[in-house]
């Protein structure tokens, strides 16, 4: 069963039914969706489709999937530590870290935090051989928090978008090592 966590600041729960409002009201920001391929903001019956698809990976994989993140019982984002999706570059047990905040939220750390509370959970709970992330190369926020996360380039790719548009990014990865530390050419900040 998928746990909470808690850091600092953050809850991050379990996805629930009741959560596609709050998808909507988040992806219903221009600014959020620029580096995520949607072009267009979701309405109710779409985001439905995303909690049940969320909720579907998550009875899937229980200790993996999405988490909805909170401060003091206010939607904030999500955040997600799965496996990478078909078509992007990975290795065999791979899992990637992503997340997705209100621009209320930015500028806070948050991502940082509550990647780096999923980075030690994949490491330190479920073993993870090695954590990715992916971020397009225009996106200079998320390769921040995937700097201080201490997750280094592995590849660099292309990714096809649903306009057909080809945008640059990269897979960034950080492995486990024998004695449970991680390092990518240095040290993850887990």
């Amino acid at each position: 069963m998928k746990p909470t966590l808690f850091t600092t600041r953050l809850i991050l729960r379990p996805v629930a039914e009741e959560d596609a409002q709050r998808l909507c009201a988040l992806d219903a920001e221009e600014r959020v969706r620029r580096f995520v391929d949607q072009p267009e903001a979701p309405n109710l019956a779409q985001c439905e489709a995303v909690v049940a698809r969320m909720r579907a990976i998550d009875r899937a994989t229980p200790a993996l999937g999405f988490w909805m993140a909170e401060i003091r019982g206010e939607f904030v984002g999500w955040f997600h530590l799965k496996p990478p999706r078909d078509g992007e570059p990975a290795e065999i047990g791979d899992l990637e870290i992503g997340y997705r905040l209100m621009p209320s939220a930015w500028g806070q750390g948050l991502a940082t935090e509550g990647s780096r509370a999923l980075l030690r959970y994949g490491f330190e709970t479920l073993r993870a051989p090695r954590v990715t992330a992916v971020a397009f190369d225009a996106n200079t926020a998320s390769l921040r928090v995937i700097s201080k996360l201490g997750l280094m380039l592995w590849r660099r790719w292309e990714y096809r978008s649903r306009l057909g548009s080809v945008i640059p990014c990269g897979t960034y990865a950080c492995i486990r090592t024998a004695d449970d530390h991680s390092r990518a050419g240095g040290s993850c900040a887990s």
